[in-house]
């Protein structure tokens, strides 16, 4: 008989919104050409450092605070941009092309910005990742779902009831010690105290709760949960002897999949079994020097 260690529990993580944008606008004042930063309203409450975001206007200038060399394949201006961005303590955003330029605030794959006078550009903002990145420093998930049961007992029915198949939800939690960064591709746990911090798009995820790995147990057996959910409730514990450890509730949002088999998208092994996919330093994230 086979039995199987909790250690090889996984959580993957993909950013995304409750709703589809919110709406701000860039004045000119707004850009800093010089440090590559950009700030408008709603960017602090709502946008944190690894965010892939949309930014799209319907301005006929359009994003006239992008130069065209930003989309090398037109070279011309256009109506949206997409990118990964390193937040400041302010609200002001670095853009980059990848996750790992943006919570390593690399100044030299950063994308410039460009000066302009006017009125304001209007603009419409969302989140969107496009991947799943594993959760770090986690110490344990647990994850229920219920199903409600629906009487359908007619009133002369005296003995027998009868149920129908009623709607399936979850909830659960996720556990973690506090980190603000890591040596690994991985979110780090100060993630989950910043989702439920978005004021106006919404404390959203997509979550796989990895049960078992084939990396472990061979045999292509990857078991894991799927779903999308919003976090109800984000702690954190510190006590004078103890590690600060921080956890979340969630409830799920919909449709809830148990996948088993060989999972999309192969994720690497770390030397001790844990699933990881590229590595990276994020010390700039809280060092940075010239801001």
């Amino acid at each position: 008989m086979t039995f199987f260690a909790g250690h090889t529990g996984t959580v993957r993580l993909r950013r995304n919104s409750q709703v589809v944008s919110f709406n701000s606008e860039i004045m000119p004042d707004d850009v800093n050409v010089v440090l590559n930063r950009l700030g408008f309203d709603g960017s602090l409450e709502n946008i944190v450092t690894g965010d892939r975001i949309t930014i799209s206007t319907t301005d006929s200038r359009k994003l006239i605070c992008f130069p065209a060399a930003n989309w090398p394949l037109v070279l011309q201006v256009q109506e949206t941009f997409a990118a990964y961005v390193n937040v400041n303590l302010y609200g002001g955003l670095r853009f980059f092309r990848t996750f790992e330029a943006a919570v390593n605030n690399e100044r030299s794959l950063e994308l410039p910005l460009a000066a302009f006078t006017g009125a304001p550009v209007t603009i419409a903002v969302e989140v969107e990742d496009a991947d799943y990145n594993v959760a770090g420093n986690v110490t344990g998930f647990t994850f229920q779902t219920e199903r409600d049961a629906v009487e359908t007992t007619s009133l002369n029915d005296k003995f027998k009831q009868q149920y129908s198949a009623g709607l399936i939800s979850g909830s659960g939690s996720i556990d973690a010690l506090f980190n603000p960064f890591t040596t690994e591709r991985k979110e780090n746990s100060l993630l989950l105290l910043q989702l439920i911090q978005r004021i106006e798009i919404g404390s959203a995820f997509s979550a796989q709760l990895w049960l078992t790995d084939e990396n472990a147990y061979g045999s292509d057996l990857d078991v894991y949960y799927e779903f999308d959910a919003i976090i109800n409730r984000a702690g954190v514990e510190i006590g004078g002897d103890q590690i600060i450890s921080v956890s979340i509730d969630f409830l799920s949002t919909g449709e809830i999949g148990l996948k088993v088999g060989r999972a999309q998208g192969y994720v690497l092994q770390q030397d001790q079994g844990r699933i990881l996919t590229k590595l990276f330093e994020v010390d700039a994230l809280l060092q940075e020097v010239d801001d």
